[in-house]
Order: C-alpha cells, then sequence, then structure tokens
C-alpha cells in the first residue's frame, strides 16, 4: 500500500446523549482535539528527537489521518449541539410532547384554511332565504295535504250517498208494488219479501214492515170489500142485542125468526149504546169512507153484538194498520231518495 491511496471511509459516530457532565465532556474533546492537532503540525520539529524514521510508513500516516478526520467530525457535532444551561427547565414528559403536537397540527390545520371568499355571506344569505321559503312551502303543502284528506272525506261521503240514493230508488219501486198489492188485497209475500231485503240495515224500515208479516200471504180485504161486508153484517149485529146467551137451540130458532123480520136502521144521527144506534153510525161512517170512524163506533158495542162483529173488526183493523205501515215506508224511502248531502 502507498501513501498515495485514497483515504479509507470511516464511520459517522452516532451522536452521544448530553449525560449530566456535559459541559466538561465537551472541554475534554476540544483539549483532545487541540492536542492531536498540534502534534501533528508539529511532528516535523519533534520526530528527530524522539527517534522516529524521518519517513513514517503508509500505514502510520493513514492512522493519523483518520483520527484526525474522526476528530474533526466529533468537533463538528459537538459545535453543532445546543449549550444546555444550568438554568434550563426540566426535560419535556411524553405527555407534554403529545400535547405540543396535537396544538402544532391544530395550529397548521387553521393555516391551512383557505381564505373566505367576498361571495360566502352572500350566498349563506340567499341559501338562508332558500330555507325559509321551503318551510313555508312545507306548511302550506300540509295544509294542503289536509285539504285534500277532507276532500277525500266528503267524496268518499257523496259516492256513499249516491250509492244511498240508488239502493232508495230501487227500494222505492219495491215498495210501490207493496202498496199495490195490499190496495188490491191480495197476497203480498213476495213483495214483503223484495223490500225487507232492500232494507238491509234500515231498522227504521224494518220495524214498520214488522206488522204486515202476518197478512203477506192471505192478504188484506179492501175498503170496498168491508164496505159491503159489514152492511149484510149489520142486521146480525143487532139482532144478538136480543138472542138469549148461548149456542143452543133456542138462540138459533130466535135468530131464525128475526131475520123474518125488517128491522129499521137508525140513521148516522142516533145517539144511544144500543146495537141499532152503533151500527147506524158505523154504517155512516163507511158511507164517507171513514173506515177509522166506524171502527172506533163499533167498539162500544155490548157482549153479544161485538161478538157478532169482531170478526169484520179485525180485518177492518188489518186494512189501517197495512195502509199506516205502506204510507211510512213510503215516507222513509222517498227521504232516503232525496237526502241532501
Amino acid at each position: 500500500m502507498t501513501t498515495d491511496s485514497a483515504d479509507p471511509i470511516l464511520p459517522t459516530p452516532s451522536p452521544v446523549p448530553p449525560t449530566s457532565s456535559g459541559s466538561r465532556g465537551v472541554v475534554a474533546v476540544l483539549l483532545l482535539g487541540m492536542a492531536a492537532a498540534a502534534g501533528v503540525l508539529s511532528f516535523p520539529l519533534w520526530r528527530d528527537k524522539v527517534g522516529l524514521p524521518v519517513q513514517p510508513t503508509g500505514f502510520e500516516v493513514e492512522d493519523l489521518r483518520a483520527e484526525v478526520s474522526g476528530l474533526a467530525l466529533r468537533l463538528a457535532q459537538v459545535e453543532a449541539r445546543p449549550t444546555v444551561s444550568s438554568a434550563a427547565p426540566a426535560a419535556a414528559t411524553p405527555g407534554d410532547d403529545g400535547r405540543l403536537n396535537a396544538l402544532e397540527q391544530a395550529l397548521k390545520a387553521v393555516q391551512a384554511q383557505p381564505a373566505v371568499p367576498a361571495t360566502l355571506t352572500a350566498e349563506v344569505d340567499s341559501i338562508s332565504k332558500q330555507l325559509a321559503d321551503l318551510r313555508r312551502t312545507s306548511a302550506d303543502a300540509a295544509a294542503l295535504m289536509r285539504l285534500a284528506d277532507r276532500l277525500e272525506q266528503v267524496d268518499a261521503g257523496l259516492r256513499d250517498l249516491q250509492a244511498k240514493r240508488s239502493s232508495a230508488a230501487v227500494l222505492l219501486l219495491g215498495v210501490g208494488q207493496l202498496r199495490e198489492a195490499v190496495e188490491l188485497g191480495r197476497g203480498f209475500d213476495a213483495e214483503w219479501r223484495a223490500v225487507k231485503v232492500l232494507a238491509g240495515d234500515e231498522s227504521a224500515l224494518a220495524a214498520v214492515l214488522e206488522p204486515l208479516k202476518d197478512k203477506a200471504v192471505t192478504g188484506i180485504r179492501t175498503r170496498s170489500a168491508l164496505t159491503d161486508s159489514f152492511q149484510a153484517l149489520a142486521p146480525a149485529v143487532i139482532r144478538a142485542e136480543v138472542l138469549p146467551e148461548g149456542e143452543g137451540w133456542q138462540r138459533r130458532v130466535v135468530d131464525k125468526m128475526l131475520s123474518l123480520v125488517t128491522i129499521r136502521r137508525e140513521d148516522g144521527s142516533a145517539a144511544g149504546a144500543n146495537a141499532a144506534a152503533v151500527v147506524g153510525r158505523a154504517q155512516a161512517a163507511l158511507a164517507r169512507a171513514d173506515l177509522a170512524a166506524a171502527a172506533a163506533e163499533l167498539e162500544a158495542l155490548g157482549t153479544g153484538p161485538a161478538e157478532t162483529a169482531a170478526p169484520w173488526l179485525a180485518e177492518a183493523r188489518a186494512r189501517l194498520a197495512a195502509e199506516k205501515a205502506v204510507s211510512e215506508l213510503t215516507a222513509q224511502v222517498l227521504a232516503l231518495a232525496g237526502a241532501k248531502p
């Protein structure tokens, strides 16, 4: 190896952490470095006195160079360190370092935020106004929804009313057929059942129909038929007042004899409770087509005449009840058909 060979690359010594005797270490290093440098520089002056060879070997030169370079590097590192003052505060704890780092990051984040544009305030005001308009619009929409619900309820009510009117029209037709059958004195069972079905849940109509049920099959005698039959029944009612009680042969004989005698009838103005007077007033009422008055007159008959007139009186009452029921049915169905919303 010659002296012209390149200097060896020395490893960089790791920095030595400061100790409690940091100032004494620095001074020692400085003194050692200065001594080494002075020795190298004054080497030509004292090498003859110590008996060293005139020309050092290559290994010696290389070692000296390496040592000087290392000392120079350490000196530079020591000079670069901050001077530790005895009055310096104690070393920071890991918690302090974390808080300092968090504050530093927050400061950097704030500094990194862009400047607020000049138009941002105006845009914020515009958005606030739009939000206020949207709230008012939402309130209007809620009111509109309530109105729509109310309209739907009214529309449903109208549809229901129209359905009821249609049903009422059909029901009115059924009541008309029932009235016709009652007036003609024929059976009306089919008409009665049809009206019963069409009435459905209408309890008022069902209550009015009930009195007609018993006579639906046989029918009810007409007014004219009742008037004619009473004219034939009147003498028997009058004779019943003088006939013996019971159903023996004596009653039959007396009745036969009285039937051969012409009994003068009282007119409608005759007063009194005898059978002749009552029958006369009943006949006068029938002549006026007042069936209810005639039935009311016959209520005053005594026991014998009342028993004779009882079947006719029952038919008269059935006729009056049927006519009343049909009239009430017609009125109620007309009310349903013409109901207003």
